[in-house]
């Protein structure tokens, strides 16, 4: 998918719109010829009759493009609208494909800038297209060939302007081109520090570095203006420069063609005819000057969109005869892990991990900050891939599993808890969409989030606002945790999603996620939340420093008793 390729997809409707600009700009240039018909055959020979006659034309010329401006003002919109939301719908798709390695390096604020920003610059480059830009060339050629048929003696005076016009235009539209696409990427950067000040206003405010921060972006909106103003000056050469040349060529039309006129050669009409079509010119190209903004912008949101829709998922489902068709996993998945190893760019951040999950149990991981913990829970449902190892999921090889019946299989409650804009029924929806209410009741009981959706008096149509800022930082995880559970996944993965519980609630959650007889998957700080866990995985630095149940661990890791004794320094004594 490509602007190009979205636009032909229009080019019928592309095709009438220009040939009815085509037929107001003909129209136009006819007006001058009539006029000087009237005066070099009317006026001047003092015959009314004909003036009336043939002055009715100056009258239906401009009302016949008058409706062909109509015609093509309708399908200038109808294209540049339709065009705008495919490619937002594209980009859109796009994003939920890719991996989030390349969501990452495009960055967010860099794909909102795409969609909302470059998207617009895209639709009004086209508007302008094919409501002025197929107009102007049409107006500039035809102005020049006319001129030269009713004067060939002085229609070097017009391709000599055209040119020397034509040339300025072209040197101010390729050096505003240039600087439009750096213009882009300063946005993204000024949508970045906007994101990242409405994310951290709570500890912007708290560290009272409000200051700092509006230092921060007015040096990048200075820089954004410093550039701004470079393509304003460039382009503000184009006008008046254009307009000089013009009153020139006008100059030496009227000293030129006195001459003649008095010397028996030339009519009075033939130079009223002239000056109105070097006229014509002079608005052709305030035309295409006020166009060369809008056309630059749209030719760098063009490249920029294009960038984005190329890009390719690098997680796919392989393809090869070994690859079945979706099959469903067993009531609680089994998993192999064998010296597994990711790493990020160049760095490796998880070492030669090898740990096997049995159906139905319940697995624990736990170790420090940046130990490994979320890179390795991000590789189940294939967020990153691995860099070395084997990883099985069901006896089969976790890449001959199509995407979307591995990830159906799974339910993630991720570090941060995310709910989205609507109701508590809305999110639990997300997860199944043909859950009913009892299912629904039954899954907010096990996440122990029941009682306080319960004494709403909306119940599950209790709203939740952005980001789910109207819950505590509990209440989000309990939430999330039933949307997890709604689900019905064979494993279930927590991702330090009960930090924000207490430890009565968190106990009860436990016991009943363990009723649920899927597989369980605990990230988490505390020991007591993977006291009882079957098997516990402890990593430190990316490498395994023990597994076993939390008995074995005492006595065989040094890294577990050191993370444990922090908590409970009373029985270490």
């Amino acid at each position: 998918m490509t602007v190009l390729g979205v636009f032909k997809k229009n080019w019928g409707k592309a095709l009438l719109a220009f040939l009815a600009k085509t037929m107001e700009a003909v129209f136009e240039l006819l007006v001058p010829l009539v006029m000087a018909d009237i005066i070099n055959s009317g006026l001047n020979r003092g015959n009314g009759q004909y003036v009336w006659q043939h002055g009715m034309w100056l009258i239906i010329l401009p009302v016949l493009g008058y409706l062909c401006a109509l015609i093509c003002q309708w399908y200038a919109s109808l294209i540049s609208q339709t065009v705008g939301t495919e490619l937002r719908e594209g980009l859109y798709q796009k994003m939920l494909t890719l991996d989030l390695k390349q969501i990452e390096t495009v960055s967010p604020s860099s794909l909102v800038t795409r969609v909302t920003n470059d998207t617009v610059n895209i639709q009004d480059a086209i508007a302008r297209l094919l409501r002025l830009a197929s107009r102007a060339p049409i107006l500039l050629i035809g102005a020049i060939v006319m001129a030269t048929w009713v004067s060939a003696r002085l229609a070097p005076i017009f391709i000599g302007g055209g040119l020397l016009i034509g040339i300025l235009l072209a040197v101010i539209t390729v050096l505003a081109n240039r600087r439009y696409s750096w213009i882009q990427r300063r946005l993204d950067r000024l949508a970045r520090i906007v994101r990242e000040n409405l994310h951290g206003i709570r500890d912007i405010r708290a560290f009272a570095n409000q200051k700092n921060e509006i230092n921060r972006f007015d040096a990048a909106n200075h820089k954004l203006i410093t550039r701004q103003t470079q393509v304003g000056r460039i382009q503000a050469i184009a006008m008046p420069s254009s307009l000089m040349i013009v009153n020139i060529a006008i100059a030496l039309i009227l000293y030129f063609g006195a001459r003649l006129v008095n010397n028996g050669l030339f009519m009075q009409g033939e130079i009223v005819a002239l000056v109105n079509y070097m006229n014509t010119i002079l608005q052709a190209l305030q035309i295409l000057v006020n166009i060369i903004v809008i056309f630059s912008r749209g030719i760098a949101g063009m490249h920029r969109v294009d960038e984005f829709l190329a890009l390719e998922p690098t997680i796919v489902t392989e393809s090869t005869p070994s690859a079945k068709p979706a099959e469903s996993m067993a009531k609680g998945t089994a998993l192999t892990l064998t010296h597994v190893s990711a790493r990020y760019g160049k760095k490796d951040v998880l070492h030669d991990v090898t740990i096997t999950v049995a159906p139905g149990e319940f697995i624990g991981i736990i170790g420090g900050t940046g130990a490994g913990k979320t890179t390795l829970i991000h590789l189940l449902p294939r967020f990153y891939d691995r860099s070395s190892g084997e990883l099985l999921v069901n006896g089969r090889p976790i890449e001959q599993w199509p995407l979307h019946a591995l990830r159906n299989q799974m339910a993630l409650v991720p570090q941060k808890a995310t709910l989205f804009t609507g109701s508590v029924r809305t999110n639990l929806l997300m997860a199944n969409p043909e859950a009913d209410e009892d299912a629904m009741w039954e899954a907010l009981e096990v996440a122990q989030a029941a009682d306080f959706v319960r004494e709403k008096k909306d119940g599950l149509d209790l709203a939740v606002e952005q980001g789910g800022m109207n819950f505590s930082g509990g209440q989000r995880q309990r939430l999330t945790i039933a949307r997890a559970v709604i689900r019905k996944a064979p494993l279930i993965i927590l991702d330090d999603s009960v930090s924000a519980l207490d430890f009565q609630t968190e106990r009860r959650l436990r016991t009943a996620l363990k009723a649920l007889n899927s597989t369980i998957i605990m990230v988490s700080q505390r020991v007591s939340s993977l006291r009882s866990a079957d098997q516990i995985l402890v990593l430190d630095h990316g490498q395994v420093a023990g597994v076993g149940d939390h008995d074995q661990l005492l006595q065989t890791s040094e890294r577990y008793r050191e993370i444990y004794y922090s908590q409970y320094p009373q029985e270490e004594a």
